[in-house]
């Protein structure tokens, strides 16, 4: 391995390096301090190092680094260390996103350190005790080496796998399903990868596929972050007003705007906390999801914001009337009441209207169906 090879292995971790970083900057600057956020920036800043310490193996390889003991064993360690780190925070990663209930429990939590602490520990003590038992004379690993470098960062990924795949098939929401699947997609990616990159040594597959796989997932979940509400994984409000933008009035065309809101809201957040006043808005728009997907209409389901849900229905089929729907709701509503133990009555007001005349449009629409929907609440009074 010549000064040419360097070069091209070296020139491809500085870019992968660089996207990375950008992308880490850009998620300091506009994300959050959620847990799962802090381990995705853990995750891609070990990848980071560790794209680092490879491309200095290359450096000594190449001969642009003396070859001597010192820093054959340094960046081997470091290798070790920064896969086994790269590994376990992919895997925390992806649990956390899955609100993995083993995530809540300390004892477990901890107990999952056990791989990558034994790991690292593993690789120490052998080179002190035997300074030759991973990397010989000739500063070569030996056969040993590879396969207890791969086998804790291999649990983690295929854990971190299994754990997406089984959510995916359990749950019957069409959008947990694709984020689980694009939470699996993660683990497979470094697999398939590394394996790439052990298949051919002299081209740095591994930075290339993992960079890419990262600021793919990245750029999806942004997508999702702009255009999805987080608590309810509905539609948020810029996605309703996108979507609403897009209606005029026509009379070959039917379009109700119903606007909805959960009764007490303020009373139950007060009473209970604001936990569980989350789980109330969970509970109604999963009951708003099912009922939509129950509709042979086409309708469009979004958190307006607050304790407020918007519904676009456009050609209503016959039986599925605003009046009808608004039934169909309340009774699924009631029905996930009964197979819960609630402190509390948990009860909506709606109000509705339909796009009608050349002069006007959605926004007068959805304004007109919420003075309906507060019309609903103080009869209720």
């Amino acid at each position: 391995m010549g000064f040419d090879y360097f070069v091209f292995y070296t020139e491809a971790s500085f870019i992968c390096v660089l996207i990375l970083t950008m992308m880490l900057v850009n998620d300091h600057l506009h994300g959050t301090l959620q847990e799962k956020q802090l381990w995705f920036r853990r995750a891609v800043i070990s990848f980071i190092l560790y794209f680092v310490s490879d491309a200095c193996w290359a450096a000594m390889l190449s001969d642009f680094f003396p070859r001597i003991r010192f820093f054959a064993v340094l960046f081997n360690l470091t290798n070790h260390v920064m896969l086994a780190l790269m590994a376990y925070g992919t895997f925390m990663f992806i649990t956390i996103s899955e609100k993995s209930p083993f995530i809540f429990d300390r004892r477990k939590k901890i107990l999952c350190l056990i791989p990558v602490v034994g790991q690292i520990l593993w690789v120490i003590i052998a080179y002190i005790i035997d300074p030759l038992f991973w990397i010989n004379e000739n500063l070569e690993l030996n056969d040993i080496y590879y396969p207890l470098m791969f086998m804790p960062p291999s649990l983690y990924l295929c854990a971190g796998l299994a754990h997406s795949v089984i959510n995916a098939r359990n749950t019957e929401k069409k959008e947990e399903k694709l984020q689980y699947l694009l939470l699996g997609s993660i683990p497979l990616g470094v697999m398939a990868f590394g394996l790439v990159q052990v298949v051919f040594l002299n081209a740095p597959t591994f930075c290339f596929g993992c960079t890419i796989m990262w600021l793919w997932f990245y750029i999806q979940n942004m997508q999702t972050m702009i255009s999805v509400d987080d608590l309810t994984r509905l539609n948020n409000r810029r996605q309703i007003n996108r979507y609403m933008d897009q209606f005029t009035f026509s009379p070959d065309n039917r379009v109700i705007v119903m606007m909805l809101d959960i009764d007490g809201f303020k009373k139950i957040n007060d009473t209970y906390g604001h936990a569980e006043g989350d789980r109330a808005l969970i509970i109604v728009s999963d009951a708003l999801r099912q009922t939509i997907e129950k509709l042979d209409s086409s309708a469009f389901l979004g958190r307006y914001g607050g304790d407020e849900f918007t519904i676009i229905v456009r050609d209503p089929v016959e039986g599925e009337a605003p009046e009808q729907i608004t039934e169909m709701i309340r009774k699924t509503l009631s029905q996930k009441q009964e197979n819960m133990d609630l402190p509390y009555e948990l009860e909506i007001s709606i109000g509705y209207d339909e796009l009608s005349g050349e002069n006007d449009t959605p926004a007068r629409c959805m304004i007109r169906a919420d003075e309906k929907l507060y019309a609903d609440k103080k009869r209720k009074r």
